[in-house]
């Protein structure tokens, strides 16, 4: 926990890097935020919180910082959270009851007000049943140690895999299997599937790990389609002046990436999900920080998100991505059903 001093000078750094995208230097926390404390009190503590990791000195003649381990420190217990006005508000809704009771045009309308309010790329996705769950599952024997795997999922998606057999089976045998899982799994979702794998059999455990394993890339496929906007507002920022920067930020973008750029599984419906730089799982994308919420209904979500740098305005982002999500979840139990 930070004394009150030094948190004001972290929430200072915070804002003023945000706002000038420069290194901040002690003499303009004294000047633009705590005119009561000296620089050199502000130096001391800067010192103190470079130590800490809260902040760290790019080159040794310029100012400091946020690090991943400041911004969350910032998030969670400084941030003030900047919900939209009144008017901003009742603006928004007037867009959204002037299109077409259509989720892809709610979506759609959704990314162009994020983007646009905040400055920074914006990804809605269309609500699905998620997490996918198993209807039944059929085994064709083609070859002595190879099946054809099929999945049919409660959505009536159907998925194949070919799936190496521990031992030889016979198809008829293949068929009772087929039956005895389908009886035993019907609804359920990877996770449930995983839980219960313990206590099978070789051959029983070979087809359920191949079932969960499809089921848990359905669910990582459920970020598309998706409504994106705001791509030319997000590589405008200085952090992306490197072409490879806008390279790496496209391909998230394209094909199955966006299953890796948007948090997995969704946050719960009514929280803001803050992931920044370093949390990340995957490296590439630890230039980045994204605010995820979900939206839909209990069967069925799709998330509302925003992605840019890790120098982004959270107070700003987290209160729009929360008005935009309850916003669709509004719109959604009006003319669907919740």
């Amino acid at each position: 926990m930070l004394t009150e001093r030094r948190a004001a000078i972290l929430r200072s750094i915070v804002d003023e890097y945000v706002d000038s995208a420069q290194p901040v230097a002690s003499r303009v926390v004294a000047l633009k935020y705590l005119g009561h404390v000296s620089p050199a009190t502000i130096r001391n503590e800067m010192v103190r919180l470079e130590e800490e990791g809260y902040i760290s000195q790019p080159h040794t003649s310029a100012g400091r910082v946020p690090s991943d381990k400041g911004y969350r420190y910032y998030v969670e217990r400084l941030m003030r959270e900047e919900a939209p006005s009144r008017e901003m508000g009742l603006m928004v809704r007037h867009q959204f009851h002037q299109v077409e009771e259509r989720l892809e045009d709610w979506a759609r309308l959704a990314a162009v007000v994020l983007a646009a309010h905040v400055q920074a790329l914006a990804v809605v996705t269309a609500p699905r049943n998620r997490p996918a769950r198993l209807r039944w599952l059929e085994l064709v024997k083609l070859q002595e140690l190879l099946a054809l795997l099929v999945v049919v999922l409660q959505q009536a998606q159907v998925r194949q895999q070919l799936l190496p057999l521990p031992e030889p089976v016979e198809q008829d045998d293949l068929s009772v299997l087929s039956r005895s899982l389908s009886e035993r799994f019907a609804g359920q979702d990877a996770q449930d599937v995983r839980s219960r794998l313990e206590g099978l059999s070789p051959l029983e455990r070979t087809v359920m790990e191949a079932v969960a394993a499809i089921l848990e890339a359905e669910d990582r496929s459920s970020h598309e389609p998706a409504a994106i906007e705001g791509l030319r507002e997000a590589i405008s920022q200085p952090e992306f002046q490197e072409r490879e920067r806008v390279l790496e930020l496209l391909g998230f973008l394209e094909g199955s990436g966006l299953g890796r750029l948007l948090p997995f599984p969704a946050p719960p419906r009514g929280q803001v999900q803050v992931i920044i730089g370093s949390e990340h799982p995957e490296s590439s994308l630890r230039h980045y920080s994204v605010v995820a919420a979900a939206y839909g209904h209990p069967s069925a979500t799709g998330t509302v998100a925003l992605v840019g740098p890790t120098r982004l305005r959270y107070g700003r982002a987290v209160g729009m991505v929360r008005f935009v999500a309850s916003l669709l979840d509004e719109l959604i139990s009006a003319s669907f059903g919740g």
